[in-house]
């Protein structure tokens, strides 16, 4: 949560300063570069105290090259200057969820020990979106939950279809029409 927070502090200024066009050129350019952070022996190198600030700055710094942007090239150089390089897998992320709430498209996840197939899934993004008005895009997660759960983190939408949720208000309803 803490990491989330600082990376807020160098969105806001990104998102207030940038075109739309920039913002997704550099949320896609974060992004990639936030994928090398995956990468274990890059890792060992970015959190190495025997290699330089500046030489991890400029490992950055090619990686971003291609860009030629300025902006891009400050953001990473303001990074390494507060320690805080280290950060932009998280940047990248918050930056992607900044835009999107922006353009007001949402990814989530539906939850089920069945398997949803793909047009279920789609009819159920695009019903979703319509009545929360945004653009959704959900992926199918195996997982041991009896029934169905949809949950739109952005949105802070969690719907639930459990099998013992409905065994136990259908008993109660049967119990009451006795």
């Amino acid at each position: 949560m803490r990491h989330e927070l600082i990376a807020k502090r160098y969105i806001k200024p990104l998102m207030e300063s940038c075109d739309q066009a920039s913002l997704d050129n550099l949320s896609l350019l974060l992004t990639t570069v936030a994928k090398a952070y995956e990468n274990e022996k890059f890792n060992l190198i970015m959190n190495s105290n025997d290699v330089s600030s500046s030489a991890k700055c400029q490992l950055v710094l090619d990686m971003v090259a291609s860009a030629k942007s300025p902006m891009v090239n400050n953001l990473i150089k303001l990074l390494v200057e507060n320690g805080r390089l280290l950060l932009v897998p998280v940047i990248a992320d918050q930056l992607a969820r900044e835009i999107g709430r922006a353009k007001r498209t949402f990814k989530g996840r539906i939850y089920s020990n069945n398997v949803v197939d793909q047009a279920s899934v789609d009819t159920i993004a695009r019903d979703l979106g319509s009545k929360m008005g945004a653009t959704i895009s959900l992926s199918f997660v195996v997982s041991d939950f009896e029934g169905i759960r949809v949950e739109v983190d952005d949105l802070n939408v969690e719907i639930n279809f459990s099998k013992s949720r409905l065994n136990a208000q259908l008993i109660e309803h049967i119990l009451k029409a006795i």
